[in-house]
């Protein structure tokens, strides 16, 4: 007999969290009598029902003691007490799993998408109940649906990684491998996406969406070769590029209001859905830029863009008529927003990327995201989705410039939950990198997981002792104090004016021009005070001490970079603020001052360091730009800084 398990033993196994659930007493059996059984022949009911026989291990061979039964609610009704979950949010992807008795389970959806989330938690149960042989299996009386219908990635390496997403009922991937053919002048436009694994991943109740690419990119594909009059007319319409970039040119955008435009469109999008999509991704202009021609000026361009995404969409469903569209919006082209959104057909969706810039509004503790428009169009029903879940250290810059760890599921939950309560229907967050993905952003996905499908079912403590579990990671409620800790301060670190201070030189620059620092902006936008700085390394050094070298080390090395952020940031505020208002003709502003700019040098080469480590566990180099952007961008800083003092101030150096 195994020993009992308490409620938490148990849900400390699954990740997300259902948002109803109760355990009670357990049963023992073995394995090989557990019986599942499916009710219906769709090909997602298959999948769940052998992901609950992978969990089990073995085929029942012997008398079952334990039946369990995965089946729609119309294969199920008749069980008590199963229950119609149409009214609940999301219910396609809704489901119960009820003990009907001693020897029967029952999973019930209201759609087979619902049965293989309830099989996925049942499944989960299954693995944590495994002991000596034996499985101990609870009564169970679960009912769940998740806060928000989409939620996943832009940008994932793809092998292995939909099955594992899935896996924490993530529901979304942007098509990572798909091409438009070269535009030639008379010849039919095509595009060749992945639709093997698009088909495949439905399986699993995954949208793997396919996309045509942003119109100011379509010259590297020929079009103004093919058809030189879209191209867009004078300098406006030249898109620029992003920093990031770090090549390219600008990137010329369409003269949009050209019917020939249309036309390509609908090629494209009439050869994306041959090879069996049923959603594509329509990426307007990526950079504010406007055609300059008479026809196109007094519209728009981007309300331009959209209409002949429009109107090639409603030609093509004449014979795709289950095809849908999304219109993608990006980063600073806000201004014709409301005119697209007036002239979308309902059932067009529309979604944005790395708007949380403009959407922040600063709020202590900790800001609010409000954008009126696109929140006032998803209460009343629009569709809209969101890119800016920050499973990075980026949160306001356009285009993820730096690569170091990230832990703070504090940070992802509240911007989660905004989106949640703002009326958002897709929650995603953006990769910009393939090269040691899952082992640096692991940790935040699955916070993206947890709280996509249950915003506020449960702490971060519990979170991460159970995302601890999952990993197979000794000491898991270790890991969960660690994280309660931990998250906060890194919250502090990343949602402020980090990365962009250090990368762009605005903060090296506000320096050198002599202006005086303020708490609770740019990187000190949560540091209220000077002894902040101690409070939050004291914190660190808390949540450094819940762990133990020999079982957590990749965690001790990811602390240690935070904490660095933060003795550098106390540096640089000494030295800002002493350069600025000290009375620099004294010996003891002088003496303080050396000292500070003494502390600055040793504190942006123990954050480089800290870096440096931290990613050598990984992995031996090439670490990727990203890795080196960090450290860059920390050493430049340092340097402006310093030099500039010192040439200031001969007395110090």
């Amino acid at each position: 007999m195994l020993a009992p398990m308490t409620t938490t033993d148990w849900t400390r196994h699954l990740l997300p969290l259902p948002q109803k659930t109760t355990l009670g007493a357990s049963r023992t059996v073995s394995p090989a009598a557990l019986r599942i059984r499916q009710r219906g022949r769709d090909e997602i009911l298959r999948v769940g029902t052998q992901l609950l026989r992978d969990a089990v291990g073995v085929e029942c061979d012997e008398q079952p003691q334990l039946t369990i039964e995965l089946g729609t609610y119309e294969k199920l009704a008749g069980h008590q007490p199963v229950q119609d979950l149409s009214s609940l949010p999301n219910s396609d992807q809704a489901y119960q799993i009820v003990t009907v008795s001693p020897e029967l389970i029952v999973i019930c959806g209201q759609t087979s998408v619902g049965c293989l989330y309830g099989a996925m938690t049942m499944a989960q149960l299954i693995e944590g109940g495994r002991k000596n042989r034996r499985l101990s299996i609870p009564d169970v009386a679960i009912t769940d649906w998740p806060d928000i219908e989409q939620r996943g990635l832009w940008n994932y390496p793809v092998s292995g990684w939909i099955p594992w997403m899935s896996s924490m009922k993530l529901n979304f991937g942007k098509m990572a491998e798909m091409t438009l053919a070269p535009v030639q002048r008379g010849r039919r436009n095509t595009a060749t996406i992945d639709s093997t694994v698009m088909k495949r991943v439905r399986h699993l109740g995954f949208s793997y969406v396919p996309y045509i690419v942003h119109l100011n990119f379509l010259h590297e594909v020929g079009l103004f070769r093919a058809h030189p009059e879209l191209a867009g007319k004078g300098d406006r319409a030249l898109a620029g590029r992003y920093f990031a970039h770090k090549q390219g040119n600008q990137h010329r955008a369409p003269c949009a209001s050209q019917p020939k435009l249309a036309v390509v469109l609908g090629q494209w999008m009439e050869s994306i859905a041959q090879q069996g999509a049923d959603e594509i991704s329509c990426w307007l202009s990526e950079r504010p830029c406007q055609c300059e021609c008479e026809r196109c000026t007094p519209i728009g361009q981007f309300v331009l863009e959209t209409r002949a995404f429009v109107s090639a969409w409603e030609k093509v469903r004449r014979s795709h008529p289950d095809l849908c569209i999304r219109i993608f919006s990006s980063t600073t082209t806000p201004e014709q927003d409301d005119q697209i959104l007036a002239e979308l057909p309902p059932e067009v969706r529309f979604e944005r990327a790395c708007a949380s810039g403009m959407e922040r509004v600063r709020h202590q503790p900790r800001d609010l995201f409000a954008n009126p428009l696109l929140d006032k169009a998803a209460r009343e029903g629009r569709w809209i989705a969101s890119y800016d879940v920050p499973i990075g250290a980026y949160g306001d810059v356009d285009t993820p410039e730096v690569k170091v760890p990230q832990y703070s599921a504090q940070r992802i939950q509240n911007y989660v939950n905004q989106l949640h309560a703002r009326g958002y229907a897709g929650a995603y967050g953006m990769l910009a990198w393939g090269n040691q993905a899952k082992e640096i952003c692991g940790f935040a996905i699955s916070a993206l997981a947890e709280y996509g499908w249950n915003g506020n079912g449960r702490s971060v403590e519990d979170f991460a002792t159970a995302w601890a579990v999952r990993e197979g990671i000794k000491k898991p409620e270790a890991v969960g104090r660690w994280a309660a800790r931990l998250g906060d301060v890194e919250y502090d670190v990343y949602d402020s004016g980090f990365p962009i201070d250090y990368t762009w030189g605005t903060l090296a620059q506000s320096v050198e021009d002599g202006e005086p620092p303020r708490f609770s902006e740019g990187i000190f936008r949560h540091f209220h005070r000077t002894r902040d700085f101690s409070a939050r390394l004291s914190k660190c050094q808390q949540a450094r001490d819940q762990l133990q070298p020999k079982l957590h080390e990749p965690l001790i090395l990811a602390t240690d970079v935070i904490s660095s952020y933060v003795r550098l940031a106390a540096a640089i505020w000494h030295v800002a603020h002493d350069h600025a208002h000290g009375d620099v003709g004294t010996v003891a502003v002088q003496k303080r001052l050396a000292r500070h700019v003494d502390e600055l040098v040793k504190a942006g080469a123990a954050n480089v360091e800290s870096i440096r480590t931290w990613r050598a566990q990984l992995g031996d180099e090439p670490w990727g730009h990203r890795v080196h952007d960090a450290i860059g961008a920390t050493e430049t800083t340092v340097a402006r800084i310093v030099d500039h003092i010192r040439q200031q101030h001969s007395d110090l150096t």
